[in-house]
Parts: C-alpha cells; sequence; structure tokens
C-alpha cells in the first residue's frame, strides 16, 4: 500500500511535475542577490529547465561612492530573504522568463512572464497556433 507522500508524488509525476534546478543556477541566483547592488537578472525556462541566463550589473558612480573604496567587496554569505520566493516562482514556470531587478542592494521587482503551450489546438502536421 502507498503512502500519501508517494501518492502525491505519482499524481504529480504524471501531471509534468517540475524538473529540480541544476546547481549551478541555485549559485547564480544566490550570488546575484548577494553581491549586486544594481542591475538584474533575467532567467529563460524552456521545458521546465533554466536555459539561459542574462545577467546585467550596473555601476552607479555618485558623490558618495567616489570617496569610497574602488574595490567591490562580497558580502558575507548569507540566505537572501526573497530566495525562496524566486525559487518557488522560478519552478512554477514550464514555458517563459523569470526576470529579478535589484536597485541599491534591495530586490525592487519580480517579473514573470509565462508562455503556456495549447496542445488541442494542434494542427494535422503538429503545427499549432
Amino acid at each position: 500500500m502507498q503512502s500519501c507522500s508517494d501518492a502525491k508524488n505519482n499524481v504529480a509525476n504524471l501531471k509534468g511535475a517540475i524538473k529540480p534546478l541544476p546547481s549551478q543556477v541555485f549559485d547564480i541566483i544566490e550570488h546575484f542577490l548577494l553581491n549586486v547592488q544594481y542591475g538584474h537578472l533575467i532567467l529563460m525556462i524552456q521545458d521546465g529547465f533554466v536555459v539561459k541566463v542574462d545577467k546585467i550589473e550596473k555601476f552607479m558612480i555618485s558623490a558618495r561612492s567616489r570617496e569610497g573604496s574602488v574595490l567591490i567587496k562580497e558580502k558575507v554569505k548569507e540566505k537572501h530573504p526573497m530566495q525562496i520566493k524566486i525559487l518557488s516562482e522560478l519552478q512554477s514556470i514550464q514555458y517563459g522568463q523569470l526576470a529579478i531587478y535589484v536597485n541599491n542592494g534591495q530586490v525592487g521587482q519580480i517579473e514573470k512572464t509565462e508562455k503556456r503551450r495549447i496542445n488541442e489546438l494542434e494542427g494535422l502536421y503538429g503545427d499549432g497556433i
């Protein structure tokens, strides 16, 4: 007899469960959240897998930053408060993209663009809409 969690796992597998993310994607997201002051990270997802990552990091030079050190120091490794939210949003996308915008070291915006494949509208030769 199957346990309740085994039954849920089987149902999820039948419905096309989300595939686990590779550790390098976790590392890229974590490094971006903890070390970037200004910029954005765009993750492209296809068939539930991250297939492309665009990282734009901007450096703002102000009167205050000109007086400081030129070296960029990495922050102490810790879990970012938005990391779990971002990973759950990322794993819920089958096709599309997730964009994370950082301003002054804080996540200011997360954009989720999801595309859905419509199997019922496939034509005679597999062409869709």
